[in-house]
């Protein structure tokens, strides 16, 4: 009881968070939802900016930060704020006074940022201007316009021919330096091949190159059962845990899945597939950013939490209706088939998936149905 008063609380303040902060954050940025977006070059948005879409172009002047979350972005106009953008292609040949950050397929630079580009893409291609650090994690690279100070990547393919103000430092397979390449601090890096410098690139500090490191696994075989034997005893233990300190809340929810599988798979959907959404909304703003990373916390928690109802479902399956047993050993015993199952080659994601979807849900059902049980035999007696 103890544990789902305290989980409904939670609930509340969090909805009420919710119902109180939607609105004036709607009053403080614009939010536009459209399959074409496009802010003209007359237009001006004096506030921050939220765009939704399947095409997004700007070539206004935005005074705020825009998020943008789109298949194709194109920014031609400009940004004083920073930028973030998670797409399948983003195009920037017009200006961003701050920080530059995302996620895409393939990102062009070919205007300029005041402050850092960070992205993680397939490819990037930068032609343009940043004028403080650039990092990155991208299959690969190339830097033909301006870096003012560090650059941090982890790239297969890494090309530099460009003045940068700083350090360099990146892990990589392939790397070289071009004609035009002017590095004023010290580059290291880790790979196995020597980089490819070009007799006019200037390096003005030191150039170190560091083999990747050993797989020590390959060396020492007990680290390959140690890592095989590792999230089995995790499992275990914290099944040990939850069936001695909540074995009503264990029990009923490994329940639930049996009673009611269709329930326990609707609500679980929707809590593995809306949960990260909201989540994430919360950590686009600052107000909302304690609530974001502690929504993020409790959907890890629960993701793991919810194997050991999975587990217990399994076990308590096998031994079918065998009263004897303890409800601990039938805890350990699920936690030990369900780890077991998941190891499976090719398989083991699905298994993984169904038992946190199904058990996620079930846990979510159990909570008020068992709730509502318990108060109506509260009052029966």
């Amino acid at each position: 009881m103890i544990v789902r008063k305290k989980f409904a609380i939670s609930v509340l303040i969090f909805g009420l968070f919710l119902i109180v902060y939607a609105p004036l954050q709607a009053e403080a940025a614009m939010v536009l939802t459209e399959d074409n977006i496009s802010i003209g070059q007359e237009e001006l948005i004096d506030d921050d900016l939220y765009l939704f879409g399947d095409t997004v172009v700007i070539s206004g002047s935005v005074l705020g930060d825009a998020v943008i979350f789109a298949r194709d972005v194109v920014i031609d106009g400009s940004i004083e704020g920073s930028l973030l953008a998670f797409s399948q292609a983003v195009r920037i040949s017009g200006t961003v006074d701050g920080s530059i950050r995302g996620a895409s397929n393939t990102v062009f630079l070919t205007g300029s940022t005041g402050r850092d580009l960070m992205m993680a893409a397939n490819m990037i291609d930068v032609s343009g201007i940043i004028n403080q650090d650039y990092l990155a994690a991208a299959r690969s690279s190339t830097v033909t316009g301006s870096v003012g100070r560090n650059i941090r990547a982890t790239m297969n393919r890494f090309e530099v021919d460009a003045p940068v103000g700083g350090d360099i430092f990146t892990v990589v397979s392939e790397f070289s330096f071009g004609p035009r390449a002017v590095v004023e601090g010290n580059v290291s890096y880790i790979s196995r091949e020597d980089a490819e410098v070009d007799q006019q690139a200037v390096i003005i500090g030191n150039i170190e190159r560091s083999d990747p490191p050993v797989d020590e696994r390959a060396v020492e075989p007990w680290r390959r059962v140690w890592r095989f034997i590792r999230p089995i005893l995790s499992l275990m233990f914290l099944a040990l845990l939850m069936a001695l300190i909540f074995p009503g809340l264990t029990v009923g929810t490994a329940g639930t899945i049996k009673e009611q599988p269709l329930l326990s798979l609707g609500v679980g959907a929707l809590f593995i597939f809306v949960w990260p959404f909201i989540a994430v909304f919360l950590l686009l703003t600052v107000i909302g950013i304690p609530a974001g990373i502690t929504s993020m916390l409790l959907y890890a928690a629960l993701l793991y939490i919810s194997r050991v109802f999975a587990g217990y479902f399994l076990a308590d399956l096998i031994f079918g209706r065998n009263k004897n047993i303890h409800p601990v050993w039938v805890a350990l015993t699920g936690a030990l088939i369900l780890t077991l199952l998941i190891k499976i080659p090719y398989i083991g994601w699905a298994v993984n998936l169904a038992a946190v979807w199904f058990a996620s849900g079930a846990f979510f059902v159990y909570l008020k149905t068992g709730t509502e049980k318990e108060k109506y035999r509260s009052e029966s007696e």
